[in-house]
């Protein structure tokens, strides 16, 4: 490469840079020129928008607020009369209480009589007794109880004195006799001067106390005496478990409806009550549906949908607000209930006087954006001047920079370009001798620290790939050893025929820990080893062969197996510095008898399949680990083997291999994978336990040793 080609540079960064910054300031400033016209447009258009967000979240916020206090509005109203009938039934509940008091302790009162009406005390609160159709005065019986009710005249006469809204106040016994003390002494007579009989028990305050055994309200009733509607009450009385009366009270209409008169809800404002089957007995309404006029009417029957949606939520005890229109006004109607008696409260306001202060905010509203406007333009058009003058000294500052930065640029990166395009093949040298101070001299800082790694890693990898050669060849070889340790030709007694062994092992990498065993003690007696070594690797492999070693010698010594584990396990324990261990089950089958004796180091539990069954796992008694610690004891079991039966001793990488959700094969899982291939040979079985293995596994990778050893004892051998 020579300097002619890289001379155009520095005139290619200065012509580069006025360039940008020419073209910028055209673009900024016709863009500017533009908007400035759309500025004034955009301002009033979201002035607009704002103003009318404004009017509709006002709008919305006094919408809400007029709910807030409907609500509140017929919440008190219904709480207030609410609490007027929950005093009235406490008052007659008072009475009631006097009277059992009275029953219990008759003794104890003197014998009192409550006075006949007098038609010259009308207007006066008076106590009075009455009598129902054909009770005889003068009997002993009638005669002794009403000297007995006449002591609660005190009780009776104070409560109805100090209850502005109760009427009247009354004790009827079952027997006929009635106390009571009221302000209409004179309704109590006939045309004839006679006075009437009161059958306290036909009325339905009675009735329903005394059907009920508790307080009970009836609905709207006419009075006994007068033609007035009102509520009355009836509080049961006991003594000594039998009904002897009921106390009660009577509120006229006229009572109740003082207590909602005096809410102020202007000019349009108006409130109702609605008893419990729907119909208005009291309204400030003068005319339609919600008017006293139309009281006959349930409702709940009105051909307005919204109305008999409001009737309904009403009469369900519920409170809320909903829109409908009255008499042709559209308007809110909030609604509460009350209690006690099941009637609702309804509070109606126009959605006129709602939007009426709305309208006055508005108003102002308008100003403040009219204002807002005339800001806006005022200060966009001044930052439109300064923006143009900073783009002009912007200009001028650019085209003096562009010169010097051009200089300054080039020719670094000119020397930097030539240093690097001699590093090439085995030439890996960089020298770098300036010093510019900004990302030039970071860059070739970094070529030349890139150049040494290079240099350093070219070297690892040759001694890199010359150690993983050497050890790939060992562990080749170590694979080798460790496989040509393990029985591996089958069959292994192919002169037996009492007899069929097959065992697999499958290492997790290049070598295991897992290891199986079988070797003829004598003619008469075949020894079984299965064994898993902790860890894996080579550690584990030569753990693995040093154990398989030791349990064969002892063995082959003619020890049991609980004996040989003992010995072998003081033996590994005696010299175990890395502290590994190994986990094993050992057996030696009697080849004339069938019996197979059997001790397990914790291992894996053995699966047995007798002549026509199903294999089954044998839950034996473990021991401990081999090389855990020394002096263990370990316990011998028997199996008796039928001819025919099989033995599948494995190890844990059989129940714990797990697919790629980390699900365990488990030991169902492989009961299940044995069922298809038990009857077969145990080349089969083992071969269709590993196909059920890698087909639950999948693509997972294995991540322990995988080892089977399964034996086929088919009776006595024959030549």
């Amino acid at each position: 490469m020579n300097d002619r080609k890289f001379r155009p540079l520095r005139a290619k960064i200065t012509s580069t840079i006025i360039n940008v910054v020419i073209v910028a300031l055209l673009c900024v400033g016709v863009f500017s020129l533009i908007n400035t016209a759309r500025i004034s447009k955009t301002l009033q258009r979201s002035n607009a928008e704002m103003t009318q967000t404004s009017r509709t979240m006002t709008s919305g916020s006094m919408d809400e607020m007029a709910r807030v206090r409907l609500q509140e509005l017929a919440d008190d109203k219904a709480n207030l009369a609410d609490r007027a009938f929950y005093e009235f039934r406490q008052a007659v509940s008072m009475v009631a209480s006097a009277a059992e008091k009275v029953y219990a302790e008759q003794d104890q009162y003197p014998q009192r009589f409550a006075p006949l009406p007098d038609a010259s005390k009308d207007g006066q609160l008076t106590m009075q007794v009455l009598y129902a159709t054909g009770v005889d005065p003068e009997a002993p019986e009638i005669l002794r109880e009403a000297g007995l009710v006449g002591n609660l005249q005190e009780t009776i006469y104070t409560v109805n004195l100090h209850s502005e809204n109760i009427a009247s106040v009354y004790f009827a016994t079952e027997s006929g006799i009635m106390v009571q003390a009221d302000y209409i002494s004179a309704k109590k007579f006939d045309a004839d001067g006679n006075i009437m009989p009161l059958d306290a028990k036909t009325r339905p305050w009675y009735q329903g106390a005394a059907s009920s055994g508790k307080p009970f309200l009836t609905s709207v009733t006419k009075d006994a005496h007068t033609p007035q509607m009102g509520i009355m009450c009836g509080v049961p009385a006991y003594h000594r478990g039998r009904l002897v009366g009921v106390a009660g009270a009577g509120m006229y209409l006229d009572s109740i409806s003082n207590l909602v008169q005096s809410v102020n809800l202007g000019d349009k404002g108006s409130v109702c009550i609605v008893n419990n089957f729907g119909r208005i007995l009291f309204s400030t309404v003068k005319e339609g549906e919600l008017s006293v006029a139309g009281n006959e009417k349930d409702l709940r029957l009105s051909s307005d949908p919204k109305m008999v949606g409001l009737a309904i939520e009403a009469l369900r005890g519920e409170h809320g607000i909903k829109q409908i229109s009255v008499n042709g006004t559209p308007s809110f109607v909030a609604f509460a209930p009350m209690k006690t008696v099941g009637w609702s409260v309804f509070i109606i306001l126009s959605e006129e006087e709602v939007e009426a202060p709305t309208a006055a905010m508005q108003e102002g509203l308008d100003k403040i954006a009219a204002e807002a406007m005339e800001e806006a333009n005022a200060t966009s058009n001044k930052g439109l001047y300064i923006f143009i003058a900073v783009l002009a000294a912007a200009l001028l500052l650019a085209l003096a920079a562009s010169f010097a930065l051009s200089k300054r640029i080039a020719e670094p990166i000119h020397e930097l370009t030539k240093k690097v395009g001699k590093i090439q093949g085995n030439d890996l040298n960089f020298e770098w001798n300036l010093d510019t101070g900004d990302e030039t001299q970071l860059l070739a800082e970094s070529f030349h620290s890139l150049t040494d790694r290079m240099k350093t890693y070219v070297d690892d990898i040759q001694k890199i790939t010359a150690e993983k050669e050497r050890i790939g060849t060992e562990l080749e070889l170590a694979t080798r050893i460790q496989t040509g340790m393990l029985p591996n030709i089958f069959p292994p007694f192919p002169k037996r025929n009492d007899i069929d062994i097959f065992a697999s092992m499958h290492p997790a990498k290049e070598v295991g820990g897992d290891f199986y065993d079988f070797f003829l003690v004598d003619d008469e007696h075949l020894a079984l080893v299965i064994a898993d070594v902790s860890g894996k690797g080579v550690p584990a492999a030569l753990f693995m062969m040093a154990s398989m070693i030791l349990i064969n010698s002892e063995l082959q010594n003619g020890r049991s197996p609980a004996k040989a584990l003992e010995r072998v396990n003081d033996r590994i324990c005696a010299n175990n510095r890395e502290e590994m261990f190994v986990t094993v089950w050992l057996g030696v089958l009697d080849l004339k008898t069938g019996k197979l004796t059997a001790a397990n180091a914790g291992h894996e539990y053995p699966l047995v399949k007798q002549p026509g069954k199903e294999f089954e796992l044998i839950k034996d008694k473990h021991g401990f680990v081999v090389g855990g610690m020394p002096g263990m004891k370990y316990k011998e079991y028997e199996l008796q083997l039928e001819a025919g039966a099989k033995v599948f001793i494995y190890t844990d990488g059989v129940p714990e291999a797990s697919d790629s959700n980390n699900e365990l094969f488990g030991t169902d899982r492989l009961l299940d994978a044995l069922r298809p291939v038990q009857d077969k040979a145990p080349k089969a079985i083992i071969n269709g336990v590993a196909d059920s293995i890698h087909s639950f596994v999948g693509d997972a990778p294995q991540f322990d040793d995988i080892t089977m050893l399964c034996i086929q004892y088919s009776g006595q051998f024959t030549s």
